[in-house]
């Protein structure tokens, strides 16, 4: 067996073991999470892991409340989470979420599902699913967003694309469409996105409180990515004075 593997293994039992002592390895394994839910336990058990480190505020869901006392899962809030970066004035938690007629159904969903997390939800619309155009729903979240400084806005439509077009219209948006957990997750990760639009005629609704889920829940990894956001600033900066 590679020498260098055996190491790797030895170091992974001890670190193991000192966790079960209570003596935490100064470094932890994955980001500290915002949003626990019976996906990331499972996930995490799958992995043969017994430890989620969350920030101070973390939300703990009642279905992944209920798994971590039957698999005895530890929460543990992570030193770093008590540091946050510097990023000007602190973010308020209110998630804004707007659909048009097509998102109508699922954006109902997503505001069931957050508000049981305990999430504070700003619903922007619309409100019945008549029919109503993604423009003026996409723009409303993202001025939300940024002028009640919110750390996220959701936008539901028919295919996502085109809500997020519009949403990085308003300066200061960094909007996405995402397809999966795994595009969710970057997006957050290593741009920092600050508003998700998802599409009905694209993703289930299934997948689509998983991306949801993800999103909300994966920390900006900063670093060498803030100073990627910064750039992205400064195009939209140049943009507006042009």
């Amino acid at each position: 067996m590679d020498e260098g593997l055996i190491q790797r293994i030895v170091a992974e039992v001890v670190r193991r073991l000192k966790a079960l002592e209570g003596m935490v390895a100064s470094e932890a394994v994955d980001p500290p999470v915002r949003l626990v839910t019976e996906e990331l336990i499972r996930s995490v058990i799958k992995r043969g892991g017994d430890t989620i480190y969350v920030t101070a505020n973390a939300i703990v869901t009642p279905l992944a409340r209920d798994l971590v006392r039957q698999q005895k899962i530890r929460l543990i809030v992570s030193a770093d989470a008590a540091v946050a970066e510097d990023r000007g004035p602190r973010q308020s938690g209110i998630v804004a979420v707007g659909a048009d007629h097509k998102g109508f159904e699922l954006k109902n969903q997503i505001v069931q599902m957050l508000q049981g997390a305990g999430r504070e939800v700003m619903d922007c619309g619309v409100h019945s699913p008549q029919e109503t155009s993604y423009v003026g729903v996409a723009k409303k979240v993202a001025d939300v967003v940024v002028q009640e400084n919110l750390m996220a806005g959701i936008v539901v439509d028919g295919g996502g694309t085109a809500a997020a077009m519009v949403a990085n219209k308003v300066k200061g948006i960094r909007a996405v469409s995402c397809h999966d957990v795994t595009s969710a997750k970057f997006a957050r990760a290593h741009v920092d996105a600050n508003v998700l639009c998802l599409g009905v005629g694209v993703v289930g609704n299934t997948v689509a409180k998983e991306i949801v889920a993800t999103w909300l829940s994966t920390p900006f990894e900063g670093g060498r990515y803030a100073t990627r956001v910064r750039e992205i600033g400064e195009v939209e900066g140049t943009d507006q004075d042009q």
